[in-house]
């Protein structure tokens, strides 16, 4: 017998066997798994009505809240397929991918709702207003629950979400990339966050991660799964005192935990707390900060395509190398069902194990997106023999672990060696005063010159020419930076990832960059 694989099986057993175990937390909002099912069934209930047929796009735009779960839940045990687009995109990049993702219905936050109103009404699609000032929105508590089952239409190849990478809105009218990821790939990607985070009923997690960026890494669907209870964080103001109240697990990318990472304001944690670090390789420090705390610190990579985080550095392996954090900033093996992923040249030969050779990360995996919704030249870009292209550069070490180094247009070739602008980064990190450091390349008819962008702790007051003469020991002189940029912020991402592309546009403007002498 062949059922499909898909979150949703996991969800309705937590739903009959955990009725009476707490599953939301938001704000005051208090509701138990059975509770929670409740809501579900009515909202399924309410996009039937509205006229959302099996296989139909939904489009959410909303923060994290208690009506942003529910909709992660509901349209696909309603037949559906969930296009959630975050809010920090900007108003082109939501206007653009509301048309092109086709949608149905669409469920936004009201404090959104103007942003795409003209567009939605343009295309004469119904809209349900989420996060309203009630707790439990009145748009469906007209219904009455029913029992929830699998949509008779499921099939585990199927979208169960259509996720836009968040590079997308950089140059999103001319190559939008909608990422269509299966009930299958979900489910396996849920098992793998279940072993690695180790989630059981009882447990508190937190969702820091914006649920519209990669479904919350899975954390939507794997935390109903395990039991355990969703906290909503309202605020990044309000990270360290939600942390400090009774959570138990969160995800977050290394600029999330800046501040809290910072020994200025550092603290020791009343429990201990794990945190699946991704998205960006954390400064150098950062871990050791965080674990010094009181944090359990796994590290992972992953992306949008491959249903989010793919490889880790797992606890039991922190413990066979003791507190070298420079183990745990590697992005480690494969997870439990990662599937292979290799490190290769040019012509697709792997790189030896040497942590030196660099290559680029390719990867063969169940998680693996099914393609890019409408663009079938993306498609074939990126999978190409089976395999998944990701762009991003990467070592293996002698223990087989993987350490990124960079994305393929951010490696520098300069007097003809290359380097990676993470190495050069690495030795700025060290300099007392940094905040952040990246370093993007000066394209000149002579080669590629490193131009460093630095945000500074507060209080601390250093020069450019102090910051070249600093990295002057530990770089060669073709790698030390040419200008040094001081800036109060980097520009970055609805996920925290710097976006370079606007850095190295500055540089090619020679706006603002000043001159490291």
């Amino acid at each position: 017998m062949k059922t499909p694989f898909t979150p949703l099986e996991a969800a309705l057993r937590t739903f009959a066997v955990h009725p009476e175990r707490p599953a939301v937390v938001d704000g005051t909002l208090r509701l138990t798994y059975g509770e929670f099912a409740g809501q579900i069934s009515k909202l399924v209930q309410l996009l039937h009505q509205r006229g959302l047929q099996a296989g139909g796009h939904v489009l959410l735009i909303a923060p994290n809240r208690f009506d942003t779960l529910l909709a992660f839940h509901a349209v696909p045990l309603a037949g559906g397929v969930l296009v959630p687009l975050n809010p920090a995109f900007d108003d082109d990049g939501l206007n653009v991918l509301s048309r092109h993702s086709d949608p149905q219905l669409a469920l936004v936050a009201q404090a959104h709702l103007e942003r795409v109103q003209a567009t939605l009404n343009d295309l004469g699609i119904p809209v349900i207003p989420l996060c309203t000032e009630h707790d439990l929105n009145p748009a469906w508590q007209d219904f009455v629950p029913e029992p929830l089952t699998l949509p008779d239409t499921l099939d585990e190849n199927a979208p169960i979400s259509i996720n836009y990478t968040s590079g997308t809105t950089n140059a999103v009218s001319a190559d939008p990339k909608g990422a269509m990821l299966t009930h299958r790939n979900v489910f396996v990607n849920n098992v793998n966050m279940l072993y690695h985070l180790n989630l059981r009923p009882g447990h508190q997690y937190l969702h820091a991660i914006p649920m519209a960026h990669g479904n919350g890494w899975g954390c939507v669907w794997s935390v109903t799964a395990a039991g355990a209870t969703h906290v909503m964080l309202r605020g990044p103001e309000d990270l360290r005192s939600t942390v400090e109240d009774g959570i138990t697990h969160l995800c977050a990318s290394p600029s999330m935990m800046g501040s809290l990472a910072d020994p200025a304001s550092a603290s020791a944690l009343p429990r201990p707390v794990r945190i699946m670090l991704a998205g960006t390789s954390p400064r150098p420090g950062m871990i050791g900060a965080l674990q010094s705390q009181g944090f359990e610190v796994l590290h992972g990579y992953g992306l949008i395509e491959t249903s989010a985080i793919l490889t880790i550095t797992d606890l039991y392996e922190e413990k066979t190398v003791g507190p070298d954090a420079r183990i745990v900033a590697r992005q480690g093996h494969p997870m439990l069902f990662g599937g292979e992923i290799a490190v290769v040249r040019e012509d697709n030969t792997p790189v030896p194990h040497d942590g030196v050779t660099p290559g680029e990360i390719v990867i063969r995996s169940n998680t693996v997106m099914k393609g890019y919704y409408k663009n079938p030249r993306a498609t074939r870009r990126a999978i190409q023999d089976g395999w998944l292209h990701t762009g991003d550069l990467a070592v293996i070490h002698p223990d087989g672990r993987m350490d990124i180094l960079d994305r393929e247009g951010d490696l520098l070739k300069i007097g003809g060696q290359p380097i990676s602008s993470v190495q050069i980064e690495t030795v700025l990190y060290r300099h007392p005063s940094i905040r952040e450091a990246v370093v993007v390349a000066s394209r000149t008819a002579s080669g590629d010159q490193p131009v460093a962008f630095v945000t500074l702790h507060p209080g601390a007051q250093v020069q450019g020419r102090e910051i070249v003469s600093f990295c002057t020991p530990h770089l060669p002189e073709y790698a030390l930076p040419r200008r040094v940029q001081i800036v109060s912020e980097l520009p970055k991402t609805a996920s925290g990832k710097v976006l370079k592309h606007v850095l190295r546009e500055q540089v090619k403007e020679k706006r603002a960059a000043l001159s490291a002498d």
